[in-house]
């Protein structure tokens, strides 16, 4: 089932239920209300029966009358039957007080039953059958009630003093057809009410559950676009809640596939094109040997070979940098002697820098430097790379300075050549994969345009930094910052 169903469906049982609750609600209040209001209403209506009643206490100076002649009761009932509608109606104050629940009345004596139905005719809900009189004390004196019934008592006030108490015995049912017709007119209107309430709620319960998915099915429009490969698929949700969050994750995320797919078409074309140029050198150098336009001599032979060793050279830094990528490139951290390391690259290069007319000067204190974590066989790659590119692109005479400095937690190394100078607009450039600023000039000089690039993922494996700013010699200064090992500070 789609989710689009299953929302709707939720939201529909929850309108239901809710509907069902409010109704029921509706339905029990409306009738209990009702049968309250039946009660107070009738017995407001029998405000001439409390006046007889006050009448009757006054010249008998008590309740005795009906407690000694039960038929007195009945009589009292058939005159205020009789004369309804012409007593006057007597506003609440001393004569006749507001309901209010109080106790169930004391042991008494039951008053006579009857099962006559003409005793008090026109009564269309046995209203004179549901009233009894009390004393003060709540003790019953007369009527037709029994004991054990729930009473509403009424006061019956003289010279603003309880002489008795009128109770009417709750009604918890209606069976009159006028009563009857009333609730069901009501009932009718909760259940129309009802209906319209349902046919809104699913109505809007449609309308939420398109309106929250849709960004739900951009997202996975925009993922079908993605498995084909168009990363240039975009997703439009400018709502602001998580799913708008959630589309603007996938955009970037698009956006990063994106460069990511045409950074790698970009370097299967530049690793095409690095290939096939030492490919093509070494196929024409063969071929004049197969033509008879050269002969095999000594010094072709060693041609021949060094242009082999730069396409091995080529071949096993791609090779490297796919173990990058992978995050198979195993880094064995150690502390090692960065004072050390530096010693033996530079005596392996001072016999090509004299030929070339580069000096080396090293400017820190001997035997001051800290020991760094790092992998010895990856920094010296990294040294090799930065000294090869100074011998190969720094005019002569030249220089390269070296320096060493602690930086908190880190050795900060600087590597500064003579001219010539790098433009500051590619200063950042240069550690990318496969860039050249001379294209013609950097091939010629046997340069891959990996060098760089490879030393910077190497630096990051040793969690360090390493970056490119003009030197003050006029040439190029690389800076590498490694972190200080925590074994010990000095070798």
């Amino acid at each position: 089932m789609k989710l689009k169903y299953k929302l709707f469906i939720a939201l529909v049982f929850s309108s239901c239920l809710i509907l069902l609750l409010v109704v029921g609600v509706m339905q029990f209040t409306i009738r209990k209300n009702f049968i309250g209001f039946l009660n107070d209403v009738e017995f407001r209506k029998q405000a001439g029966m409390i006046a007889l009643l006050t009448k009757s206490y006054t010249r008998h100076s008590g309740w005795h009358a009906f407690k000694k002649d039960p038929r007195a009761w009945h009589d009292l009932l058939d005159l205020v039957r009789s004369v309804q509608g012409e007593v006057e109606m007597i506003p609440p104050g001393p004569g006749f007080g507001h309901p209010h629940g109080g106790p169930k009345p004391g042991p008494g004596p039951r008053g006579p039953q009857t099962s006559d139905p003409a005793a008090i005719p026109n009564d269309p809900i046995s209203l004179h059958r549901r009233l009894c009189l009390f004393d003060e004390q709540k003790n019953y004196v007369a009527g037709e009630c029994r004991q054990d019934s729930e009473f509403d008592y009424y006061p019956i006030v003289l010279s603003n003093r309880t002489i008795g108490y009128l109770g009417l015995v709750n009604m918890y049912d209606m069976r009159q057809p006028l009563e009857l017709a009333f609730l069901k007119k009501q009932t009718q209107i909760v259940y129309i009410i009802g209906v319209g309430i349902l046919v809104i709620s699913l109505l809007v319960s449609y309308i939420i559950s398109r309106q929250v998915l849709r960004p739900v099915n951009a997202l996975a429009k925009g993922t079908r676009e993605m498995r084909r490969f168009n990363f240039e698929a975009r997703v439009n949700v400018r709502s602001n809640d998580e799913l708008g969050a959630l589309a603007q994750d996938f955009n970037r995320m698009a956006v990063t596939l994106q460069q990511y797919e045409t950074m790698k078409k970009n370097w299967i074309s530049d690793i095409s094109h690095e290939l096939r140029t030492p490919v093509a050198v070494i196929r024409s150098k063969l071929e004049a040997i197969q033509d008879g336009i050269r002969e095999m001599t000594p010094e072709f032979l060693d041609s021949l070979h060094k242009d082999i060793l730069g396409l091995g050279r080529l071949i096993n830094d791609l090779h490297q940098i796919s173990l990058m990528d992978s995050g198979n490139l195993s880094v064995n951290l150690k502390s090692i002697s960065i004072e050390a390391l530096l010693n033996k690259i530079i005596e392996a290069f001072a016999i090509r820098y004299e030929q070339r007319g580069i000096d080396i000067q090293k400017a820190w204190e001997p035997g001051t430097l800290p020991l760094v974590s790092g992998d010895a066989a990856l920094l010296k790659r990294v040294f090799a790379n930065l000294l090869e590119n100074t011998l190969k692109y720094t005019d002569a005479p030249g220089l390269l300075k070296l320096d060493c400095k602690v930086k908190q937690t880190h050795l900060m190394i600087e590597m500064d050549d003579s001219a010539p100078a790098v433009p500051t607009a590619c200063l950042e450039s240069i550690f990318e994969r496969l860039y050249r600023l001379d294209q013609s000039r950097n091939r010629a000089l046997g340069g891959s345009g990996l060098g760089l690039s490879m030393s910077r993922e190497i630096i990051s494996l040793h969690q360090g930094t390493i970056t490119a700013r003009p030197s003050s010699l006029g040439g190029l200064k690389i800076i590498i910052e490694l972190p200080i090992s925590t074994e010990t500070s000095k070798p």
